[in-house]
């Protein structure tokens, strides 16, 4: 999620001083509409998610990994809705009045929740790409790094930092009301506090820290383990004939890590530009410029769709997933009857019949 993402739904009021009233048009269709279906989707995919990865069958340090990411996403995806997508149907179709006013009250609790989900996906994946890239290329450590144990913990003191990293964003924004002429009474609207308009605390932590910790340090550490666990995968097929039917699923559990974690940089990287020109130019310019709004707009879409694609990635690549998800949902073939019929030798005239379910040779399909 982009840092500015704040004052984007204000700038989209802006927009219309600006001379640009499009940019409204524009969040509507890429939020109002687009970004609530997905995450509609991604909070049902996300549930299924945690329900297939929590069965016994599954059960193993990468799966708490990623029952822990998908918690987050779903987190993410149900305030990104209430802080992004549902204000812009006001602004544009006249709809949901009361609840426009009503979030201007949320948003100084509503943002930085939003933002601890967010760290926790980040360092969520961090933490199950260093996981994996100790089990496929330091293999020797795998037995006492890769425990669930340990898992649980990174986890717990993910879940901590995440939250006290964010503690500030609590202290940025207050809701305050004035007379507005076109209304004709009060209205909530969001400043700065005190804190939050300090230039050199905006400036250290807001732009800097945020930037370092936030976006460099993980995505360079991800971009070089990413980089290696191709590499090991691309040996691992090499020799594919000499593997066993344990080192193959091992490398298909990393190429689809490798692809969520593609993905993941893929839609986080333009909010990874958005942020820096948000660092740097004027942000009083950046909210009337067209080009910049539409761009923001567009980074925290795919930061919403990058939060809901994961169930997809699962079910495309991982076998066992899908076999999973179709036995903890009961969707299997209809099991078909076979009739045999048995005679004894003709001195005994005896007749026996019984029937049996089948057996698919896709066994998988119908456990």
């Amino acid at each position: 999620m982009a840092d500015n993402i704040t004052d984007t739904n204000a700038s989209s009021e802006q927009m219309e001083q600006c001379g640009s009233p499009t940019v409204v048009t524009f969040q509507y269709y890429a939020w109002g509409i687009g970004a609530n279906i997905i995450s509609c989707f991604g909070i049902v995919g996300n549930i299924l998610s945690i329900m297939v990865l929590s069965h016994r069958q599954m059960r193993n340090s990468t799966s708490y990994y990623l029952i822990s990411l998908a918690v987050y996403d779903m987190i993410l995806l149900l305030f990104m809705s209430l802080f992004l997508a549902l204000p812009t149907i006001y602004l544009e179709k006249d709809l949901l009045e009361g609840y426009y006013f009503a979030y201007r009250y949320m948003h100084p609790f509503v943002y930085p929740v939003a933002l601890i989900a967010q760290t926790g996906t980040v360092y969520t994946t961090l933490a199950f790409t260093v996981e994996r890239y100790i089990a496929v290329c330091k293999p020797l450590h795998a037995a006492n790094t890769c425990t669930m144990s340990r898992t649980k913990r990174v986890i717990v003191v993910i879940f901590i930092a995440s939250i006290v990293y964010n503690i500030p964003r609590f202290l940025e924004y207050k809701t305050t009301t004035i007379w507005d002429d076109y209304y004709n009474r009060t209205i909530p609207t969001i400043e700065y506090t005190t804190i939050g308009s300090n230039k050199m605390f905006q400036e250290v932590y807001f732009i800097y820290a945020y930037l370092c910790i936030m976006f460099l340090l993980p995505f360079s550490v991800l971009t070089v383990l990413n980089i290696l666990l191709i590499q090991a995968v691309r040996k691992a097929r090499a020799k594919r004939n000499c593997m066993s039917s344990s080192n193959s699923k091992d490398t298909n559990l990393t190429v689809m890590l490798i692809v969520v974690i593609n993905v993941f940089l893929g839609c986080q990287l333009p909010a990874l530009i958005d942020n820096i020109v948000f660092a740097i130019f004027d942000h009083h310019v950046l909210q009337c410029s067209v080009p910049w709004v539409q761009f923001t707009t567009i980074s925290n879409l795919l930061v919403v769709f990058n939060s809901a694609i994961n169930f997809i990635l699962y079910c495309l690549l991982s076998k066992r997933f899908r076999r999973l998800f179709l036995k903890r949902f009961c969707i299997r073939k209809k099991r078909t009857k076979v009739q045999v019929h048995v005679f004894s030798a003709p001195e005994f005239s005896l007749h026996t019949e019984w029937t049996y379910s089948c057996v698919w040779k896709q066994h998988d399909q119908c456990v």
